[in-house]
């Protein structure tokens, strides 16, 4: 009798952590929706030309995992620095992970576009808050980075 109750007793713990696990594996699916924002700008690359910025504004969001309706990501950076404004906008998404945004951006400076269609990568972008991100056009010579203020990841 008691080997029937052990057993017994097995076959429902084995059932209880095989549903468990089951369930908490579709109640909370991995986080691939991702938004950040900065009112810190760090450093700012203008043609080859270093800056520290003196005030600036982003915001980035992204998802990791493709949409139905396609991957989708967003970028934006107003800086002000060296006594010029500019703004750096992603303008077509091409792919991006948890971490990366890639694409083709275009750069204002002074409200004048002065660059348009570089290929580049927004990065660092699974750092915490407190840390920061960049961006790097192809060829080096366009750069914004910013501390991270918050974060949003579902």
């Amino acid at each position: 009798m008691k080997f029937k109750k052990r057993i017994l007793s097995v076959v429902l713990l084995v059932a209880l952590v095989v549903g468990l696990t089951t369930f908490s594996a579709t109640a909370a699916p991995t986080n691939y929706v991702h938004s950040i924002w900065s009112q810190t700008p760090l450093a700012l690359e203008d043609n080859g030309t270093w800056y520290t910025p003196t005030a600036g504004n982003a915001i980035i969001s992204w998802t990791e995992v493709p949409l139905s309706s396609g991957n989708t990501g967003f970028f934006n950076a107003i800086v002000d620095a060296g006594g010029n404004h500019y703004e750096f906008r992603l303008k077509t998404f091409t792919s991006s992970t948890a971490s990366q945004i890639n694409g083709t951006f275009d750069i204002y400076k002074n409200y004048t576009l002065v660059a348009s269609s570089l290929t580049g990568s927004v990065y660092g972008l699974n750092q915490p808050v407190g840390n920061y991100f960049k961006f790097y056009d192809s060829s080096n010579l366009w750069h914004v980075s910013a501390y991270i203020n918050n974060r949003k990841d579902y």
